[in-house]
């Protein structure tokens, strides 16, 4: 674990390493590419891509993972960036602390976080097999992307544990 704060006084970042396979990777790209939207594909109003059964290896690390922080899964989905994708500043209403598993990309665009009066900009690069914990309040974008960079994610949101 990483645990850091990009901002110097406001948000505590964690950083995890986990163990994804192929096969698990090859699953999402299956399930988010027959997903039918308009820009980026996502699963975000379709189904919590972590509830497959081929998943629950890479489920149970991040249940793991958030039992340490007093934490419990809530919602999940898969994200695939392809050229000229973004994800405009947004923040998670609902959530204590939401979450970015980096599964594959080729060279792909970072996650940009800004703090809370977006004096400052701090750039999560993409690590593949990573997950990156942070505050759901944090703003954070993925600017337009210029190249087919082939960004695919797994995001997810939390509730605090009684």
């Amino acid at each position: 674990m990483n645990k850091f704060d990009p901002f110097l006084h406001e948000h505590l970042f964690y950083e995890y390493k986990v163990k994804i396979t192929t096969d698990e990777i090859n699953q999402v790209l299956i399930l988010i590419k027959n997903e039918k939207t308009k820009d980026k594909k996502s699963t975000f109003d379709s189904f919590n891509i972590l509830n497959f059964p081929i998943l629950k290896n890479l489920k149970k690390q991040i249940i793991d993972i958030l039992e340490k922080h007093n934490l419990t899964l809530k919602n999940n989905w898969a994200q695939f960036y392809n050229s000229n994708n973004k994800h405009i500043v947004h923040c998670h209403y609902g959530s204590v602390y939401s979450g970015i598993i980096y599964l594959d990309g080729l060279e792909p665009s970072p996650t940009v976080f800004y703090d809370s009066l977006f004096n400052n900009v701090y750039q999560h690069k993409f690590k593949k097999n990573t997950l990156l914990m942070f505050p759901s309040m944090t703003p954070h974008e993925v600017r337009s992307l210029k190249k087919d960079e082939q960004r695919l994610i797994i995001s997810f949101n939390t509730t605090k544990e009684n």
